[in-house]
């Protein structure tokens, strides 16, 4: 019988919230604001829903910007994190709030929101053509539909470490097909068709890039458990594996392990316009 795959199971997530705010938040963040910018910013009390919004990175950068925000996700756990950041924030008082909820099904009605965004999360949806028509649906005419994704179907930062990694320790051992919506969205001119076919009326394609730092191979090593267990790759692994792979990864920056590395993260934005 195959396993369910983790990365589409929300107590996974949710047991990794504290692991993903404090390593992946403040790369990602980088990101979220460069959509922000890219796709106009947003204007105080305009509506903007933030599908798969992990810890808050592009829910919390709209909030400071005046919009009222609605931050959903399929975890319990990164949606009460959220909550959590909006009221600590003084946000949640000007009508921004979390919801659980499924971004190939979003409990909303249609033309809600002037802007509507997922920064790394429809990628990885099991049904990511259904998540941006979602998106899509949920947006008012001349209203925007933000997406980021890597452009590398591995993904960026520590992840392209761990791929090196499990192809130097384990060369015999293929690893698990990487998710659809990653592998086709990496691709600008896949990305283009695939919003327009949701049903943006125009799009465009940014090609960015920001520096991924992490302390050392031994920090990345030590935390690889914590960072990695959404993935099906990592979880099915035996323990003599993963230590194999871990013990490639202290070599990472190469024979003073304890040097910080950074690393070149590229990603793609697509802004579509309804």
């Amino acid at each position: 019988m195959t396993r369910p795959d983790p990365l589409h199971q929300a107590g996974v997530w949710s047991d990794a919230v504290a692991g993903y705010e404090n390593v992946a938040e403040p790369h990602t963040r980088l990101f979220a604001r460069l959509a922000l910018d890219l796709a106009g910013g947003v204007q105080p009390g305009e509506r903007v829903l933030d599908v798969a919004a992990g810890t808050g990175a592009l829910t919390l950068e709209a909030a400071r910007d005046g919009a009222r925000v609605l931050a959903t996700d399929f975890s319990p756990g990164m949606v009460d994190r959220v909550a959590t950041r909006l009221v600590d924030g003084g946000f949640a008082e000007a009508g921004c709030e979390a919801r659980v909820m499924d971004g190939q099904a979003l409990d909303l009605p249609d033309a809600a929101f002037d802007a509507a965004f997922s920064i790394f999360g429809v990628m990885l949806f099991p049904d990511w053509e259904r998540g941006l028509r979602e998106l899509h649906r949920v947006v008012r005419p001349g209203g925007r539909v933000v997406i980021a994704t890597w452009a590398d179907p591995h993904g960026a930062g520590p992840a392209l470490l761990v791929h090196r990694a499990w192809r130097e320790a384990l060369p015999d051992r293929a690893p698990l097909p990487l998710p659809a919506g990653l592998v086709t969205l990496s691709d600008p001119g896949r990305l283009r068709t695939a919003m327009t076919a949701a049903g943006s009326a125009a799009v465009h394609i940014e090609a960015v890039s920001r520096p991924w730092e992490i302390e050392s191979g031994d920090w990345l090593a030590d935390h690889a458990d914590l960072l990695f267990r959404q993935f099906a790759a990592w979880a099915e692994l035996e323990a003599s594996d993963r230590r194999a792979v871990r013990d490639r990864l202290r070599w990472a920056g190469g024979p003073v392990a304890a040097d910080p590395i950074s690393l070149k993260s590229d990603a793609l934005i697509g802004i579509g316009r309804l």
